[in-house]
């Protein structure tokens, strides 16, 4: 897809463009909030700061590296790498759920082929799910078959990796119990709010814009790919996420509560 360097001017569509933009990263940061409810320790605006300096981060390193980024946040702000790890992981499963909703029906009804990058993300997804489903029932198995079977070191060094899986899909559960169904939703919401915006931006530049081409949008995050009419809306999100995350930054120093003196201790003892 090249450039038309015809640019319509026409200020409600960039008023739309905008506030479809921030709607999509609405739904985005309502997802982000919803799988982080269980860090009761984290304060709204802490949670918000987060999305906004990782999705910044995201947005300017490729190939969604940017997702190494938000795991060492989220490690930093709640002293678990396993909330980081599972966080992303849930986060990139019901986003990646969400986009193949809206766009595998058109590629199987209309072109009659699938993308070869949403056939992997389709297989990654099977993946993992049956893991998920499967898990249970073979944590069950094994773990009575180490019991009764085996007395050996090794034994109880697998009962030990057992245990410790086990704790990871009880706090993977607990992050998305009876939540999933708005995640998703979320995710959903955010890719329908991302794909009018980019729809809107493209027509900006006389470029015509379907799903055919989102798709084609999808590819270039995913592989690094060229797409001039992405390249152009991911530079957007970058200045609109820098300014944010130096407004939030200044913000958040100011929220930061002063350190008492030696004098100021002493008089509160006096």
């Amino acid at each position: 897809m090249s450039f038309s360097f015809s640019i319509s001017f026409n200020p409600f569509s960039y008023i739309t463009i905008l506030l479809l933009f921030f709607a999509a990263h609405a739904f985005k940061f309502t997802r982000f909030f919803l799988v982080l409810l269980e860090e009761r320790k984290l304060s709204f605006f802490e949670i918000l700061f987060l999305y906004i300096r990782t999705t910044f981060v995201n947005l300017i390193i490729p190939f969604k590296l940017g997702e190494l980024y938000r795991v060492a946040a989220v490690k930093h702000m709640t002293g678990s790498l396993k909330t980081g790890i599972l966080l992303v992981v849930i986060d990139r499963f019901f986003d990646t759920l969400a986009l193949l909703t809206l766009t595998l029906p058109f590629e199987i009804l209309f072109l009659r082929e699938t993308d070869p990058v949403l056939g992997m993300l389709f297989a990654a997804l099977i993946l993992l799910l049956i893991c998920y489903l499967s898990y249970v029932p073979s944590f069950r198995y094994l773990n009575k078959y180490l019991i009764t079977s085996k007395r050996s070191r090794k034994a109880m060094m697998a009962l030990d990796v057992l245990d410790k899986a086990n704790l990871w899909y009880l706090y993977l559960r607990k992050l998305i119990s009876g939540r999933s169904p708005l995640v998703f939703l979320a995710s959903l919401l955010g890719w329908i709010m991302e794909f009018g915006a980019l729809k809107l931006f493209a027509g900006c530049f006389n470029v015509y814009f379907d799903i055919d081409a989102f798709i084609h949008y999808i590819n270039s995050l995913l592989s690094g790919g060229r797409n001039s009419i992405g390249s152009a809306y991911n530079t957007m999100g970058i200045i609109i996420f820098a300014v944010l995350t130096v407004v939030f930054f200044i913000l958040s120093t100011g929220r930061k509560k002063p350190e008492v003196t030696d004098t100021e201790r002493k008089g509160a003892f006096s």
